[in-house]
């Protein structure tokens, strides 16, 4: 199992950008039923920013989707808003599961 982490932020108009976010989950999930999507934010730390994390089967599953996902006009739109309200850096990060064998 792998999970990308991707950290992006946000600015004040929030509602705007979670809602983006939720339309974005709602289409891969739809799209790609073997993928699951959970978004957050901080309630402490550094605020203005939100966690979108997916969950894989594989590296090789993640590769293809997001290939794919780059190429979809659908998804891309959806993400327009989020992609314009970016505070500061994104930051991306793979974890894969320790799993009993």
């Amino acid at each position: 199992m792998i999970i990308h982490r991707r950290e992006i932020g946000y600015s004040e108009n929030y509602s705007e950008f979670f809602e983006a976010l939720l339309k974005a989950k709602a289409h891969v999930e739809k799209k790609y039923p073997e993928v699951s999507v959970e978004l957050m934010y901080n309630l402490a730390g550094e605020r203005g920013r939100a966690t979108i994390q997916t969950r894989y089967a594989s590296l090789a599953d993640y590769e293809r989707i997001d290939a794919e996902a780059d190429k979809d006009e659908e998804y891309l739109k959806l993400l327009e808003p989020v992609m314009g309200a970016t505070g500061g850096t994104i930051v991306d990060q793979f974890y894969r599961v320790i799993e009993t064998p």
